[in-house]
């Protein structure tokens, strides 16, 4: 059941929608660091040397503005957030708020930091392309999966009851290890997976927009990476294929929930490599993430969400100036069902009435 402070602060997302103000701003997205210590072939913040990161007394000041926000949720992103040495420091500032706090990261550094992960963060998101290691090598460019193992193990030692997820990007690579990936997170001893199509489109994930000289040829190679990505015709259809597969194998799986997305919800993902592909329309959206959560980037940069241009940075501006005026005329100005960057989407959200947080 869902808590007054819940249901009041569910009910101010839909006045935010109706009006494109902020009468409340329940989920934050926080990137440490713009750093990563994987290689990923669907993500450019390996790139990244972090010099732009925001420091601990800029962290401070944003972390002041949450409970006027209304804040209930802080999920930390990236980049990958255990980089950053003082990550847990700043997690203090952020908890000192009264805030939840949520962690996404490559696990690579989870057996190290297990005391300090679970003293800090309420639930845990690892990503997990590959079931095997030589499958996750080739996708996140790292040696990596042995060493995640441990690191949910030592979680799990310290902490039982902390949820530890699982989210794979599916894509080109590894469409067709949909009922694998399931199976390893069950031998893994994680507590549920969730599975998301590869974002090809947009200046996500630490990928540059930038004009002219070096930065025009590294984006063209970007595109060009990522364009790899996409599943050509007939893999498409052996996708569809594998997606009615897992459902029927794993059903027990989809009842339970231990797969996050219901088999409908699935069957998008072949459908969206389709629509990449002009054989297909997209599939439809819902989702009010602009109106419900902002996005603060490590350098200070605020986005309506992962995917949408940036619209002020907390360095010139404090957050609830920049979401009364710049994330306002955003609001006003987007079309969900039609806008492109919307209908593109890899991972959208709803926050309704009964939305537990």
């Amino acid at each position: 059941m869902l808590t007054l402070p819940q249901v009041t602060s569910n009910l101010l997302v839909q006045l935010n929608r109706a009006t494109d103000r902020t009468f409340a701003l329940p989920i934050l997205i926080f990137f440490p660091t713009a750093r990563c210590n994987s290689r990923c072939v669907s993500c450019d913040w390996w790139k990244a040397d972090g010099a732009g990161d925001l420091t601990l007394d800029e962290i401070r000041g944003l972390t002041d503005e949450l409970p006027a926000l209304r804040t209930r949720l802080v999920t930390f992103s990236g980049g990958e957030p255990t980089l950053r040495r003082d990550v847990y420091q700043i997690a203090a500032l952020f908890r000192a708020r009264g805030v939840r706090l949520h962690l996404l990261t490559s696990g690579l550094f989870l057996e190290r930091d297990a005391a300090a992960v679970v003293e800090h963060f309420e639930r845990v998101t690892i990503s997990l392309d590959g079931h095997t290691a030589s499958l996750y090598h080739q996708i996140r460019g790292v040696d990596g999966l042995r060493v995640i193992e441990s690191g949910v193990k030592r979680l799990k030692t310290l902490s039982p009851l902390m949820p530890v997820l699982a989210r794979s990007t599916i894509h080109r690579h590894n469409f067709g290890e949909l009922s694998q990936l399931i199976d390893k997170a069950h031998a893994m001893g994680l507590d549920g997976i969730s599975f998301l199509a590869a974002d090809v489109t947009s200046e996500a994930f630490g990928r540059t927009s930038t004009a002219g000289g070096a930065a025009a040829e590294r984006t063209l190679r970007t595109a060009s990476s990522m364009r790899g990505l996409l599943l050509k015709k007939d893999e498409i259809e052996e996708f569809a294929r594998v997606v009615e597969d897992t459902i029927a194998s794993h059903a027990r799986d989809f009842e339970s929930r231990f797969v996050a997305e219901a088999p409908e919800k699935l069957r998008r993902l072949p459908k969206y490599y389709a629509a990449q592909r002009g054989l297909a329309d997209f599939p439809s959206v819902r989702c009010n993430a602009p109106w419900a959560s902002a996005v603060v980037e490590a350098d200070g940069a605020v986005r309506p969400c992962y995917f949408h241009p940036v619209v002020g940075n907390i360095r010139e501006r404090r957050l609830r100036e920049i979401l009364a005026n710049e994330m306002v005329a955003f609001r006003r100005g987007l079309n969900v069902a039609a806008d492109a960057t919307c209908r593109r989407c890899v991972c959208t959200l709803q926050v309704g009435v009964r939305t537990a947080l």
